[in-house]
C-alpha cells in the first residue's frame, strides 16, 4: 500500500509545530528592571549573580547578569522568583546614602503625578527632598528636611502595578527652620515601578538603622 505524500506532510507539519510549542514553553523569561526580557535557560541564581544560557543556543557559552538588574524570573515549570533589587545589611551609611540618593531622583515623584519629580540631597544626615516644577526643571521650593533617625512607622509599599507603587513613612520633618522645630509628618512618595519602590523603602529601612546604631554608638562613647 503507498503512503500518502500530502498526509505524510501533514504529519510532519503538525510534529514541528508540536516541538515549537513546546520549546517555546520550556523556556525561563528573565524580566529586567528596565521592562527587557531575556528568553534563557536559567542555570544558577547566586546571591549576586543569574547564570543563564541563551534560548537560542543553550549549548553556546554561559552569561550573567547581576541580580540587583532583574526584578523576577518566570521559570518554564511557571514558577516565579521576585526580587527586592536591593541586598543592603552589609551596605555603609554613604554607600546607603548614595542609593537613596540614586534612585529617588531617578524614580521618584510627588505623590499625585510623575510630572513633579523630587530632588532628594543630604545635610549631614538629614534628607532634603524638593519638588520640581510640572515641567520638571527647575525647583519648585526649597522642600522639607526630614529626619531618618526618628522614623515611627514603615507602612508596606503601596502597589498599584508594574508600573507604579507608593512609599508610605511617618518621619520626623522640620517645619520650621529657623527655629529647629520638628513635627511627625507621613512622607508619601510616588514612584516609578514597583521594584524601584521596594529599593527605596529597603533603602530607607537600612538607613534608619544605620542612624539608630551610629546614635547608640555615640552614647556609649559618653559613659
Amino acid at each position: 500500500m503507498k503512503k500518502n505524500p500530502t498526509y505524510n506532510m501533514k504529519h510532519i507539519s503538525t510534529l514541528l509545530i508540536f516541538l515549537m510549542a513546546l520549546n517555546a514553553f520550556s523556556q525561563d523569561i528573565i524580566t529586567t528592571n528596565n521592562g527587557e526580557e531575556i528568553e534563557a535557560k536559567v542555570e544558577e541564581v547566586g546571591t549576586e549573580k543569574i547564570k543563564y544560557k541563551k534560548q537560542e543556543n543553550l549549548d553556546g557559552p554561559d552569561y550573567f547578569i547581576e541580580k540587583n538588574k532583574v526584578s523576577k524570573i518566570v521559570f518554564n515549570n511557571g514558577s516565579v522568583d521576585t526580587f527586592s533589587n536591593l541586598e543592603i545589611p552589609e551596605y555603609s551609611l554613604e554607600k546607603t546614602k548614595e542609593i537613596i540618593l540614586e534612585y529617588i531622583n531617578k524614580y521618584g515623584f510627588e505623590e499625585d503625578n510623575f510630572k513633579q519629580r523630587y530632588i532628594a540631597t543630604f545635610e549631614g544626615d538629614y534628607l532634603r527632598l524638593i519638588f520640581t516644577n510640572r515641567k520638571g526643571t527647575k525647583p519648585a521650593n526649597n522642600g522639607f528636611l526630614y529626619d531618618f533617625s526618628n522614623v515611627y512607622r514603615f507602612d508596606k509599599i503601596s502597589k498599584r502595578s508594574d508600573k507604579l507603587s507608593y512609599i508610605n513613612i511617618w518621619t520626623s520633618i522640620m517645619v520650621n527652620e529657623k527655629k529647629k522645630k520638628w513635627d511627625k509628618h507621613k512622607l508619601i512618595m510616588r514612584v516609578e515601578s514597583y521594584q524601584n519602590g521596594q529599593t527605596i523603602l529597603n533603602a530607607l529601612k537600612h538607613y534608619n538603622k544605620l542612624l539608630l546604631d551610629k546614635g547608640e554608638e555615640s552614647f556609649k562613647k559618653l559613659f
